[in-house]
């Protein structure tokens, strides 16, 4: 037996994850002005008791928390299990989601929300949402991006959540979202120039256009259906 195996495991390994729960909690704690022993009573009312010195011990990383314990804790604490997760920034600093993986800030929320692949590929300005409409790809990178983002969808949400994802009006609802979010860091941002900041604008009143025709033409088909039902 080499030493490599002899090697005892650490009882606990933390990976990054595992470091934003820890200041995630103590963070969330104080802006609910509560202490160690006023979070420990909420999480026994709600059946999830944890001590106060185990929440002082996971606010240290020296005790992993669970996902059971991330649940409660987000209950307890008004907030998502989402925003225990992950750091709180948004934008295109990197944070590393395992130890050999790393994306963008904006890319790890969308994926916490379930709403595209852990992938910094296809999220950018042009590209977010408006996937292929055939089965015709411009390059190999392109199809496995779709390709991964088909699988993250058909596993990732309910089925009827999922129907409803797919309808192009809540595509395009998800696309003025990030188009509209992109303008407003950019407005607010001293290094884009005004050239950039045009061209942004032109596509945020792209994807709100493709919406509004969504819009009509989802009023248009259940009016349609309407008139159907009534003559049958």
């Amino acid at each position: 037996m080499t030493d490599e195996k002899r090697r005892p495991r650490p009882a606990a390994q933390y990976g990054p994850i595992a470091a934003a729960v820890a200041k995630n909690v103590e963070r969330l704690r104080k802006a609910r002005n509560m202490t160690i022993y006023s979070l420990s009573g909420e999480l026994s009312k709600v059946g999830r008791p944890i001590t106060a010195s185990a929440i002082a011990k996971i606010e240290k990383q020296q005790r992993q928390v669970t996902v059971d314990d991330v649940v409660a804790l987000a209950v307890v604490l008004n907030t998502s299990p989402i925003s225990l997760l992950l750091p709180p920034e948004w934008g295109d600093q990197l944070l590393r989601l395992t130890e050999e993986h790393q994306v963008t800030a904006r890319t790890a929320w969308r994926w916490i929300r379930g709403l595209s692949p852990a992938s910094d590929y296809g999220v950018g300005p042009s590209e977010i949402l408006v996937g292929p409409d055939t089965d015709e790809w411009e390059d190999e990178v392109d199809r496995k991006y779709w390709q991964l983002r088909r699988d993250y969808d058909a596993v990732t949400l309910p089925p009827e959540l999922r129907r409803v994802r797919e309808n192009p009006a809540s595509r395009d609802a998800d696309a003025v979202t990030f188009q509209v979010e992109r303008l407003i860091r950019m407005a607010g941002s001293k290094n884009t120039g005004d050239e950039a900041f045009e061209d942004q604008m032109t596509l945020t009143k792209g994807a709100v256009d493709r919406l509004s025709t969504e819009l009509e033409r989802l009023a248009e088909e259940r009016a349609r259906r309407r008139t159907q039902a009534g003559g049958s």
